[in-house]
């Protein structure tokens, strides 16, 4: 696993924004992962910061490898607040030949 993580930090896209770094590249499957430390906050609210971005993965993209780097901004965020951030990356996402 770590391997797999290391791969896509050195060969993925990756997009910053004010809660989270994204790198993804593409994969004939879905696989979505986090890297989020006790740091950022309690882990119930990292756990409901990986809730929300897991649904808007799985509404946007069939296929893809995705790892989010959370920070600490995430934590007080709701669900349309992280999803319009996403929405603002969309379109790198979808244009950028990976």
């Amino acid at each position: 696993m770590r391997k797999k993580i290391q791969n896509l930090l050195k060969e993925g896209k990756k997009i910053e924004t004010k809660l989270f770094n994204l790198y993804f590249k593409n994969r004939e499957d879905l696989k979505i992962g986090f890297i989020g430390t006790s740091k950022i906050g309690k882990p119930v609210k990292r756990n409901k910061a990986k809730r929300y971005l897991r649904e808007i993965i799985r509404k946007n993209f069939k296929k893809g490898d995705f790892l989010f780097v959370l920070k600490k901004e995430i934590i007080d965020k709701n669900f349309e607040d992280i999803e319009r951030v996403f929405k603002e990356i969309k379109n790198e996402i979808t244009e950028m030949p990976y």
